[in-house]
């Protein structure tokens, strides 16, 4: 009996790894935020107002996204780029596989990482902006987080430094 429970369990995990062949881990890697924010020439705050041109052949999309706050960039958003008096964008492809973290609806508020689209894509994206890596929601450790990296400061060290003055404040 027992070796028949044995036997069962065997052919069980054979079957897991058989079906989770990387040792299950996540199948949308992340890269660091360093590394994302080093990627995208523009890191902005923004709230998704339409979505546009689905593309029912790559399953991909574009929004209209109402920009609150440029992080890194705004330098390079020119007035070809601006929409609807110069407060929105159009950004593309939003469900791309190769981005973890790449739907929306409209109404969500994120923080984007996205770079001009380039040439090839013209003239289906000119003047469109193309999301680079996964979007991240808009709380206050991820602002800061993000603030951090665009001014090339890691977010641990910023942590450590605020609870070494906050324990000097606090005596």
């Amino acid at each position: 009996m027992m070796r028949g429970a044995l036997c069962v369990l065997g052919w069980a995990l054979v079957a897991g790894f058989a079906l989770c062949p990387r040792g299950c881990q996540a199948s949308c890697p992340e890269k660091k935020l360093e590394e994302r924010e080093e990627e995208a020439n523009i890191v902005l705050t923004g709230t998704v107002e339409e979505i546009l041109n689905m593309d029912p052949v790559h399953n991909t999309y574009s929004c209209k996204v109402r920009v609150w706050r440029y992080l890194k960039g705004k330098t390079m958003v020119n007035g070809d780029i601006l929409l609807d008096g110069g407060n929105k964008v159009m950004i593309g492809g939003f469900g791309d596989p190769d981005i973890c973290d790449n739907q929306v609806a409209t109404g969500d508020t994120r923080i984007f990482f996205v770079n001009l689209a380039p040439e090839y894509m013209w003239p289906v994206h000119k003047n469109e902006l193309m999301l680079n890596s996964s979007l991240m929601r808009i709380t206050l450790r991820n602002l800061e987080e993000v603030e951090l990296c665009v001014e090339g400061e890691s977010y641990s060290s910023f942590r450590i430094s605020y609870e070494c003055c906050h324990v000097i404040d606090s005596s």
